[in-house]
């Protein structure tokens, strides 16, 4: 993909979502996955992660991240002012324009039906974005666990997913181990066996 597919991609996504935010997150993924094919399903779940466990707002670090996955630098610097600048723009529109008019009943119509329609899209990234991740046990339990932990009156969901991560970081490290323990012991077996006394 060249630079300025990879512009007009994001610009795509920034100025036909609304919402902004987690709403974009799945037209985002029917773009570049579904449509476009520049990101499989685990990849793009991935630097989902990466992007919302950063500081900042997801969209601009995903778009970071999956342009300068596909063009370095400058493939970054295209996706973050794609998905940058509708937002920049329309923000000017309506401070300059449209702002007087947000108490017309037309207008305070448009804005519940974007209201629902946001929740729509929130809903359909949630069922979209973890369905692949709960279909491993160990996944869906800690999914289960951070939302339990979420839904608790006085707890900041910040904690839940600081805890969550750690856990499962923790039993991720403990089966790499595993693994490179075991994958050590059938080197050195073979090794033994090749170099050995016959």
């Amino acid at each position: 993909m060249t630079i300025p597919q990879i512009f007009t991609a994001f610009f795509r996504v920034g100025a036909l979502t609304l919402g902004g935010g987690m709403a974009m997150i799945s037209v985002l993924r029917h773009e570049m996955v579904v449509r476009r094919g520049w990101i499989g399903e685990e990849d793009f779940t991935r630097e989902l992660a990466m992007a919302t466990a950063l500081p900042g707002a997801i969209v601009v670090n995903f778009s970071m991240f999956s342009g300068y996955r596909m063009r370095g630098v400058p493939g970054a610097a295209a996706a973050f002012l794609g998905a940058v600048l509708p937002s920049f723009l329309a923000i000017l529109l309506v401070a300059a324009f449209l702002f007087p008019y947000f108490s017309h009943p037309a207008a305070a119509a448009f804005l519940r039906g974007a209201s629902a329609s946001v929740a729509g899209l929130l809903a359909y990234m949630a069922f979209t974005v973890c369905r692949p991740m709960v279909a491993r046990v160990p996944h869906l339990i800690a999914a289960l666990i951070t939302a339990a932990l979420a839904l608790v009156p006085g707890i900041n969901p910040i904690f839940a997913l600081i805890i969550v991560t750690a856990f499962v970081f923790r039993l991720s490290a403990r089966g790499r181990s595993k693994d490179t323990g075991g994958a050590g012991d059938t080197n050195d077996a073979a090794a033994n066996g090749k170099d050995g006394p016959r």
